[in-house]
């Protein structure tokens, strides 16, 4: 039987560590563009400090047992110009490539996003990822302030359309290509 944990507060974040390896892997090895860059990511760059740097942060996990086998994460935070203007240090993008939000997008605004959707294949299709999204929805929508909501999809991972039912629109390609953003405006 399927059951479900919030571990937003304090964890057990490590609990986590292989879902998120998973779906890193999942992602590079589905990428077009930039495939060497998104196989460096993994639970120690990507997901634990994400986690641990967020104040408003949202962890949803669902166990057969007491064995991990999906999860969602966001996190809510305001977003500022040098966060439009960021580039990461490690992958050499062309001068004009766009950044995780949108030009027109005023700053500073508060926005939520979600960061990590996974559920291991031999559990997909059992309803995990329609609880996790639901959840999820729910947190994003009613994160105090929040203007936004953001998901960054990785190149060649086809869940673009999966977000595009929960009313999200595609926004604009990232980093040369390298992830699609989708937003929805709540406010």
């Amino acid at each position: 039987m399927i059951t479900y944990r919030d571990l937003s507060e304090n964890g057990p974040i490590e609990e986590c560590r292989e879902l998120c390896n998973a779906l890193m892997q999942l992602q590079a090895e589905r990428s077009q563009k930039y495939q060497a860059e998104l196989a460096a990511m993994n639970f120690e760059n990507r997901l634990l400090p994400s986690f641990n740097d967020a104040k408003e942060r949202f962890l949803y996990v669902a166990y057969d047992g007491e064995q991990p086998v999906g999860y969602v994460f966001c996190d809510a935070f305001t977003i500022t110009q040098e966060m439009k203007d960021f580039r990461f240090d490690w992958v050499k993008l062309p001068a004009d490539a766009r950044g995780l939000y949108p030009d027109d997008l005023p700053v500073p605004v508060k926005a939520s996003h979600l960061n990590n959707l996974y559920i291991k294949p031999e559990y997909r299709g059992h309803a995990i990822g329609k609880a996790l999204m639901e959840k999820a929805m729910d947190w994003l929508r009613n994160v105090p302030g929040a203007e936004y909501i953001f998901v960054h999809v990785s190149n060649g991972n086809n869940a673009g359309a999966l977000y595009e039912k929960y009313g999200f629109q595609f926004s604009h390609q990232v980093f040369d290509g390298m992830i699609d953003a989708y937003q929805i405006k709540l406010r």
